[in-house]
């Protein structure tokens, strides 16, 4: 697994794509999920494209499917994702023109066959589908293409995500991560995930059982949840985004419009910005304990000589001076000049043992 060290201690895992390292402490990767909504146009596909680099998504995700591996030919989502498919050389433009705009392309192939072509056509990731967390053949074949994969555990529960990941690993992957979330669209007409149902705690509880980044894919309509993903410790957040307003098309209750999705972005940023978790002082923050700290000052107006004792002194701002915490260590010793009511005490003004 990816897992780096400082000096204090093991500082996480990350997932390495190309040049970009993805972790909770690094860059978090916001993935603009397209899915399954060009339905088989090309066109359309590479439209989205654009609508998400201009949204300011990390990434987009396409959903590629050969039908023949996916449904038996019987059952009507057979024609449906027949009308669905793309040719390599389909694919191959797809890729090339998110890069051009700046994307990584994730690709979610529902057919083991085409995990080969999108790695040979220049995928950034590889994306094991929900619906393949238990397929043996999915899995090998992202494990074994040396490619960076998510692996997606929605409705999967514990016991199913232990035997996926523990099969990728026997299969030599290491650079990989999960994705935490829920799909409940099908059997609820298309409904969106509710926010009770997120349990956003998976994500950390998920991260220190298989010690590898975690993110979420976010079915609901919120465009907050995102962020409080991010806050969670979600490494990678994928988000349904629709072309307009009023689309209507595959999964339009989760998706966000282009100007919706911008503002999801806005507070993925600010969740980034906010991560911190080390305790440092900025240097504004340290200026500002001048004016908002206490300092050891003169409870009175005190003569030069006297032993300082708990009534001569008090603890008032502003800060800066000598720390109140310590303000035993000084009681008992001798004033070498007399000191005003609310003067400040400094070490200076008290002699030292050498002195005394």
């Amino acid at each position: 697994m990816n897992r780096e060290q400082d000096q204090d201690g093991e500082r996480g895992s990350f997932l390495q794509i190309g040049e970009r390292r993805c972790s909770k402490q690094d860059s978090v990767l916001f993935i603009a999920e397209e899915g399954q909504a060009n339905q088989g146009d090309l066109q359309f596909a590479l439209k989205m494209i654009d609508i998400a680099s201009d949204c300011g998504a990390d990434g987009i995700e396409f959903q590629l499917a050969i039908a023949k591996d996916l449904y038996v030919v019987t059952h009507e989502g057979y024609g449906l994702y027949k009308k669905r498919e793309f040719s390599s050389e389909d694919i191959g433009e797809l890729i090339s023109s998110a890069h051009a705009r700046g994307l990584l392309f994730h690709a979610a192939c529902l057919s083991e066959q085409l995990v080969d072509t999108c790695v040979t056509l220049g995928a950034d990731l590889l994306v094991v589908n929900a619906t393949d967390l238990t397929n043996p053949r999915m899995l090998d074949a992202v494990a074994e293409s040396g490619c960076p994969f998510l692996l997606a555990t929605l409705m999967g529960t514990l016991e199913e995500i232990d035997w996926s990941v523990e099969r990728v690993r026997r299969r030599g992957a290491t650079n990989f991560a999960i994705l935490h979330g829920q799909h409940i669209m099908t059997s609820q007409a298309g409904a969106a995930t509710p926010i009770e149902y997120t349990q956003l705690g998976c994500i950390r509880t998920l991260e220190g059982r298989y010690a590898v980044p975690v993110g979420f894919v976010d079915h609901t309509t919120s465009v907050v949840l995102p962020a409080i993903a991010v806050g969670q410790g979600a490494a990678i957040v994928a988000k349904h985004l629709a072309p307009t307003s009023k689309w209507q098309g595959p999964d339009c209750q989760v998706c966000l419009d282009p100007t919706a999705w911008k503002r999801a972005r806005a507070y993925v940023d600010q969740a980034i910005a906010a991560r911190g978790a080390d305790k440092t002082l900025s240097l504004l923050e340290i200026k500002d304990r001048s004016h908002h700290r206490r300092s050891i000052v003169a409870a009175r107006d005190i003569p030069t000589g006297k032993p300082l004792d708990g009534d001569d002194v008090a603890f008032k701002r502003p800060g800066g001076g000598l720390d109140p915490r310590y303000a035993v260590e000084y009681l008992g010793k001798r004033l070498n000049q007399a000191l005003s009511m609310d003067q400040p005490i400094g070490e200076n003004m008290l002699e030292t043992e050498e002195q005394e």
